[in-house]
């Protein structure tokens, strides 16, 4: 048995110190997505897993158009 949730987010924020340490000039960055949350009935542990979705608002072409991202937390 899985417990399936879902997430809307916006994220922005700045970044630097990339591996070419040109991200100076990249200002603010931010994009929307949503995903999935996929948990275990079964589990004991609180191990979720995580697949998003995510397409920036900048338009700039050094920035992916899309990014699909899946990982796993541990909640609380």
């Amino acid at each position: 048995m899985f417990r399936v949730g879902g997430a809307v987010f916006y994220d922005f924020g700045r970044a630097w110190g990339g591996p070419n340490g040109n991200t100076a000039n990249t200002g603010w960055l931010s994009d929307i997505g949503f995903g999935l949350r996929i948990l275990s009935a079964r589990s004991a542990f609180g191990n979720v897993l995580h697949i998003d979705f995510a397409v920036p608002l900048n338009h700039d072409p050094n920035i992916k158009s899309v990014q699909f991202i899946v990982t796993t937390k541990v909640t609380l």
